[in-house]
């Protein structure tokens, strides 16, 4: 009887001690997993995020926008196209007023010295 009490003495010993190891590794392997403080915070942080998220009617508002500025652009350059072709147009005159006009001078100075 005495040799089953030593044994189960021996038992309980070597099982206190498991036990005693067990809980070190769970309190250790504790730290490394999220609380549900930290799953809270998270979920803080992704409500915030998700928020921040284009939703279709976003983007579909932004299209717009950008085709009304695309359309405003276009017609800017066309604007500025037909200034341009004026101001060309202009120019050759000018240019063309001018050789007539010194042609006509060096025409009269030929004609008055022959």
């Amino acid at each position: 009887m005495d040799d089953q009490i030593t044994q189960l003495d021996r038992r309980l010993i070597s099982v206190e001690k498991d036990v005693a190891i067990l809980t070190a590794e769970s309190e250790h392997a504790r730290l490394h997993y999220a609380t549900k403080e930290d799953l809270a915070r998270v979920e803080g942080r992704v409500a915030v995020i998700q928020s921040n998220y284009a939703t279709k009617e976003d983007v579909a508002e932004l299209r717009t926008e950008i085709a009304a500025v695309e359309l405003r652009l276009t017609t800017k350059i066309a604007d500025l196209e037909g200034k341009f072709l004026s101001m060309e147009n202009r120019h050759l005159r000018w240019t063309v007023g001018a050789i007539v006009a010194v042609a006509g001078i060096v025409l009269a100075i030929v004609r008055t010295f022959p």
